[in-house]
């Protein structure tokens, strides 16, 4: 479809979602007037926007949902559901409330999905909870939460699967892009896991960050197949008279759904292909490549809008990710990829390019974005840095002191040379640990650019103590202590434990 059809549905859009829906039959009668499959597109996006009440007022990021009003009474939380002990709730959404058991059986924690309160007895909720167990437990890859069975208590069905520990994409996403290395290892893990799907015939229909879960350990996995379908020529659901979602309606996420999901037109494995993409984009530059205030605005960016290159975001994304990303978000399937496994390849195909590019990047980026035990090695490096800049801030006061009592201009050009030592010097490193902080992947580029300012400011200051020190040592031992002691712990700080906090968390020991 062009931009000026894209335009014209939009508009259209717009126009019918205001009408009074007794009018907007007429309504399309006048403004589609010979133009029948312009009329069907519109009353498409019309459906998938009545499709759920607050379609147009939730955020774009989340999926239409049926309302969930959960009370004690309705809550699994310390029951007992045959074998398994329910702890808590850890999880919930339209399609289901998610709690953490033990399979006392086994000895094992798991994960128990359950149907919202209030549609336990919903015989389309009940199928497609079935759906959704039979769908994952014929997938057997390391990519893809295991589903264990299929459980029926009190009059309920439940489904137990694996229960992952770590966090989610979205969690990692809020903190900012992720580091190159990382990113593409988890793209293809993510990348891996679909191959395994869609090769047994499954697209996911609503992949998202908030449905990738990635574990202490490193390991990715894909979670929830609630909108799942097979493609199989033995399963297609849509040529089945017991299909669960209607011609021309919209399941999904919208910010994350493709233009013929959005459309309600059937879909292939291709539309979990462009949710990868949009999905890369964000976890490489940290935005979403469609964002927008609302979801219908949201909706029409997707059919209409090609997001800014990625390349121009994200100046630090590993080589040739750019065309991948870009080439999972084209707006006509048959313009994506021909087989997952085909992306797959392509993934694995930049691994050498980004071990030549910047290995020291690569090293550092991960170190400061992998989560661990105790105290990562990282902080140590973080903590050292904002501990030096207080301390070179701190002595400002005696040096002062040292001008008070140092007659002629020799106290003044001791104490605005150390003013300008410890203006360089610690606001550098407080820069540096916001970095590591909030913008790993930059890490190793700026530390290469301020290297040579803070070796020269830590220099000076510590020549700047030792001379003020020699120039009231007669009258005032205490302050001359103190600043021989400070000038020799910053010596030792910057040539000895600086090194080797560095070479901890960073890899390397030439730069702070």
């Amino acid at each position: 479809m062009n931009p000026e059809r894209w335009q014209q549905l939009k508009d259209l859009f717009y126009q019918a979602a205001e009408q009074d829906p007794a009018r907007r039959a007429e309504f399309l009668s006048r403004a589609c007037a010979g133009d029948p499959a312009l009329r069907e597109e519109v009353e498409s996006l019309l459906a998938a926007h009545d499709g759920s009440d607050t379609f147009l007022e939730q955020p774009a990021r989340e999926a239409p949902a049926e309302p969930v009003l959960e009370t004690a009474d309705e809550s699994l939380s310390g029951q007992k559901l045959g074998p398994y002990s329910v702890i808590r709730k850890i999880g919930q959404g339209g399609m289901g409330v998610v709690y953490l058991a033990e399979d006392t059986r086994l000895k094992r924690q798991v994960a128990i999905k359950a149907l919202p309160p209030g549609h336990t007895r919903n015989l389309d909720h009940r199928e497609r909870l079935k759906r959704e167990a039979r769908i994952a437990a014929t997938l057997s890859h390391p990519g893809i939460a295991t589903v264990y069975a299929l459980e029926e208590h009190g009059g309920n069905l439940y489904i137990v699967c694996e229960y992952v520990r770590g966090r989610t994409l979205l969690e990692a996403v809020k903190e900012g892009p992720l580091p190159p290395a990382l990113l593409l290892e988890i793209a293809i893990e993510i990348a891996r896991a679909l191959v395994a799907a869609h090769e047994h015939g499954i697209i996911h229909r609503d992949l998202k960050p908030e449905h990738v879960m990635r574990t202490p350990e490193g390991a990715v996995k894909i979670l929830d197949f609630g909108l799942a379908r097979f493609q199989t020529a033995e399963q297609r659901e849509w040529s089945s008279p017991n299909r669960l979602t209607k011609a021309g309606m919209f399941v999904g996420t919208p910010a994350y759904a493709s233009p013929e999901q959005l459309l309600g037109l059937d879909v292939d494995f291709r539309t979990d292909l462009f949710s990868f993409g949009v999905m890369l984009y964000e976890l490489a530059s940290g935005t979403h490549p469609f964002e927008a205030a609302d979801s219908v605005t949201t909706l029409a960016r997707i059919l209409e809008a090609e997001p800014a290159e990625l390349t121009q975001v994200c100046p630090a994304l590993p080589p040739g990710l750019d065309r991948i990303v870009k080439r999972c978000i084209r707006k006509t399937p048959l313009q994506r990829y021909a087989t997952t496994r085909e992306l797959l390849a392509e993934l694995e195909g930049l691994r050498p390019g980004l071990r030549d590019k910047d290995p020291q990047a690569s090293r550092e980026a991960e170190s400061a974005r992998e989560p661990g035990k105790g105290l990562h090695p990282l902080w140590w490096w973080q903590f050292h840095q904002a501990v030096i800049g207080c301390l070179y801030y701190s002595m400002l006061y005696p040096m002062w002191q040292v001008k008070v009592w140092t007659p002629g201009n020799l106290g003044r050009l001791l104490f605005f040379l150390t003013v300008a030592a410890v203006a360089v010097g610690a606001n550098l490193r407080f820069h540096l640990w916001f970095t590591s902080a909030y913008y790993p992947v930059e890490l190793s580029g700026q530390r290469r650019r301020v290297a040579v300012l803070i070796r020269i400011a830590d220099i000076l200051f510590v020549a700047l103590l030792l001379a003020a020190a020699l120039v009231i040592h007669d009258d005032h031992e205490v302050i001359t202590t103190l600043l021989v002691a400070v000038a020799i712990g910053s010596l030792c700080a910057f040539l000895l434990i600086e090194p080797t906090t560095t070479r901890a968390a960073l890899g390397t020991r030439k730069t702070p």
